[in-house]
Parts: C-alpha cells; structure tokens; sequence
C-alpha cells in the first residue's frame, strides 16, 4: 500500500511538532506529513489543496472549532481523527464524520491503533473483490462486515448514519447516507426519504397517513416522501 498523505492542524505548536515527531520517528515507512498548521482557517485552504487521505485534528481550537472545520469538508475523501485533550470533546467527535479521536498527551499505542484502522478501512474500501452478501461498516471500534440481508434501514444523521439490524442490533457508522447507497449497489435497497434507505425485505405495511409511512419488521415506523411515495406503491403492488 503506498504512503498515506497525512496532515495536522492544532493551534498548540507544542501538540503539532509533538504529534508530527512520532509520526516520523515511528510511521515514516507507510505515511508523509503533506502539511502541519496552527491556524484552522489557514489550515481550511490546505486542505483543499493537498488532499491528504488523513487528518489530525484539535477539537477545541479559538475562531474555529475541530468540529466547524469537519462541516467545511463536506464531500472530501479525507479521514479525520480528532485529538483533544478532554474527553468529553472526544466523545462528541463520535457523531462526526471522524474515524476515530486521540485523548492529549497522545499515546504510541493509541496512535498505531488508529492508524492501523484508518489503513483497515481504506485498505477494505480499495479491494475490488467485496465479500459477497455484505458491507463493510467502519464504527468506533473498527470494520464490521454486515449482511446486508440483516440491516432493516439506515438513518442518516448529519455526517454519520444510524444501521437497524435484525436481533434489535443497531450500528453508529462514520459514513453518510451516499456512501451506503454506493456500498449497496446491486442489493434492492430503497432511497424512501432524504435521511432514510430501507430493506424492501423488511417492509410489513405501507400505511398512507400523513404522507405515508412504512410499518418495517422491528415495528419502527419509517417516513415516506413525496418525491419516493410512488416506487413504494409500484414496489408493494408488484410483490403483493
């Protein structure tokens, strides 16, 4: 696998020149620091110049906050990991588009986990044979393989999607809707709102009140727009 392109933006100089040192001292084998800064905004434009695959980044920085910069990234392929030094600043960053946080002073073991995941993942998301029959869903924790059989719904939650399961499971995943919706090419998944795509296999009912609504075999209610109303009833006409 070729070099990943990493980036650090933290307004503490201690904490980049600290994270940038480890970085090279340890991972100069399979990553590249493209550029390091110390003022977001700054940091904003080189982003969008280097493209780096990772990103390290403070949460809790003056004018612009980790958490704005992320808003700002919309449609980037870049990875984030927030670091931080507080913790509740850390688990925040789990309804994020982050791939994971580091908690400040960064840990060597805590830093390999991370970059072994962010690997992982990218790793997975590059292989041309997929495992047939299921998806790969990064969360917190890694990349679970899920069949795609067993996902009733996904509910997308800003910039990370909410996966309901069989067995009254349910998976936070660091992917939006758009991502599913390419991951699951192939499967006959619908699109039946802006922030919902539903398993036909899981449908129980089509319920027209207010607007419509769809009765999914966990006995959850699911919304139906306006704009998908008429592929649902084409759908249930057709499998009735």
């Amino acid at each position: 696998m070729k070099k990943l392109k990493v980036a650090i933006i933290d307004d503490e100089v201690h904490a980049v020149e600290t994270l940038s040192f480890d970085l090279n001292e340890n991972h100069s084998g399979e990553m590249e620091i493209v550029f390091k800064s110390t003022k977001p905004l700054e940091g904003i434009k080189l982003l969008n110049a280097a493209k780096p695959d990772l990103l390290f980044l403070d949460v809790d920085m003056p004018g612009i906050s980790g958490l704005d910069v992320v808003e700002l990234m919309e449609g980037m392929n870049t990875k984030v990991v927030f670091t931080t030094a507080h913790l509740e600043y850390a688990l925040k960053a789990i309804e994020t588009i982050a791939c994971g946080y580091l908690l400040k002073p960064v840990q060597p073991d805590d830093l390999q986990r991370i970059i072994d995941k962010v690997k992982t993942e990218m790793e997975i998301r590059s292989a041309d044979l997929p495992v047939q029959g299921k998806i790969p869903v990064p969360d917190m924790d890694g990349i679970e393989l899920v069949a795609c059989n067993e996902i009733i719904y996904i509910k997308s939650d800003g910039n990370y999607c909410t996966l309901k399961l069989t067995g009254k499971r349910k998976i936070v995943a660091s992917k939006t809707l758009k991502y599913f919706e390419g991951a699951l090419t192939g499967n006959q998944f619908f699109r039946v709102h802006k922030s919902y795509l539903v398993n036909p296999e899981h449908i129980r009912k089509y319920l027209k009140k207010d607007g419509g609504e769809l009765l999914m075999s966990n006995d959850e209610m699911i919304p139906v727009s306006r704009n998908h109303r008429d592929d649902i009833l084409q759908f249930m006409q057709l499998n009735s």
